[in-house]
């Protein structure tokens, strides 16, 4: 018998390596882009997501096609087989999953072992008998993508019945020599790449609102609690907010753990909280204010000078809030103060300087 070396298995090069990273890589950035514009509520972006998602399907699905079309049709094989072993692998139906392991005898190279699965139907099952001889195909560069016939032709079903065929040793097994475990790397790698690259694309709209903020006292740092929600952040302190200096380290821990603009900011006793914290909550109407420009060592001035003038004690309350003038858009500080008769409030500009008071 005339012995003939097949050719080698068609293994994937470093461009279909590549091809499959990126895709994966798109998919990524697809699924990244759907639930961070969900978490940031931009409906935009995650619209886009799903687009991006159904591009990458039909530029993958349009690849497999043409892949499929300028491939040449594969010749296979036939050969006769004797079957070493068989196991139900599982089945609720009238076919069910058989384990082979057969012994495949071409007649154009040596015996081997192959084991696969194929489902074959439950009422013709006791005709795969081990020791029976099957007509078995497979593709001619794949030995190891074996396939039994079910109705071979009348030659070849003439041939199986006549056959007799001896084992080949276990060492003899052919499997598929392509290690998918690594393309499985490439591929997850690639997701993760492109979800990554979202993600830090859009990290200070995701982050803004993370964790808490923890202001110093004065002297020895004062325990203070945060809490926060969407776009906004507050931080509590034990300490008066007009101690000297206490308005500037609290504002500069708040800049520090989330942002140095908002929209919206307010100052209150032992609370100061920004509203508005990401850049997309400004608009024209409303632009950010930014914190770090305040003249924080001026507000509690401000604030005796309102309650003095309205003749209103230490033992009422009292609150800043720094918006923007309605005309000029530029920054706007309002400082009121209440009791339990009265309030007063009196307004004030960028640099601190009284612009206009009021009693009620």
């Amino acid at each position: 018998m005339t012995i003939t070396e097949t050719p080698g298995p068609r293994r994937a090069g470093p461009a279909v390596l590549a091809r499959g990273f990126l895709a994966a890589a798109m998919a990524g950035a697809a699924a990244a882009c759907v639930v961070v514009g969900i978490v940031i509520r931009d409906v935009a972006l995650w619209c886009a997501g799903g687009g991006l998602f159904a591009l990458t399907l039909v530029v993958m699905t349009l690849a497999a096609r043409r892949k499929r079309a300028r491939t040449p049709r594969r010749e296979k094989h036939r050969a006769l087989a004797m079957i070493e072993s068989r196991r139900a692998t599982s089945g609720e139906s009238a076919d069910v999953p058989i384990r082979f392991v057969l012994t495949v005898a071409p007649d154009d190279r040596a015996a081997y072992r192959v084991e696969f699965s194929q489902p074959i139907n439950l009422v013709d099952v006791p005709d795969y008998r081990p020791r029976g001889i099957v007509v078995v195909e497979y593709p001619a560069d794949e030995p190891w993508a074996t396939r039994i016939i079910t109705e071979p032709d009348p030659e070849w079903a003439a041939r199986a019945a006549e056959a007799r065929l001896d084992s080949a040793p276990e060492s003899a097994v052919v499997t598929d020599p392509n290690t998918w475990g690594s393309c499985c790397l490439i591929g997850v790698a690639g997701l993760l790449v492109g979800a990554a690259v979202v993600v830090l694309l859009f990290r200070a709209e995701l982050f803004d609102d993370e964790g808490g903020v923890r202001a110093g006292g004065t002297g020895a740092s004062s325990p203070s609690t945060s809490s926060f929600s969407l776009s906004a952040t507050t931080t509590e302190t034990s300490e008066s907010m007009l101690l000297d200096g206490q308005m500037r380290r609290t504002a500069a821990a708040m800049i520090a753990a989330h942002s140095p603009t908002a929209v919206e900011f307010t100052i209150e006793e032992h609370r100061m909280s920004a509203r508005g914290i990401g850049p997309r909550d400004a608009s024209a109407s409303n632009p950010s204010i930014d914190l770090r420009t305040l003249p924080y060592e001026r507000l509690p001035g401000l604030v005796r000078e309102a309650r003095a003038t309205s003749g209103i004690g230490d033992t009422g309350t009292w609150r800043i809030a720094v918006g923007h003038d309605p005309g000029t858009k530029a920054p706007l500080i309002r400082v009121t103060v209440s009791d339990a008769h009265r309030s007063a409030f009196l307004l004030a500009d960028a640099q601190g300087r009284v612009t206009q008071r009021a009693a009620r």
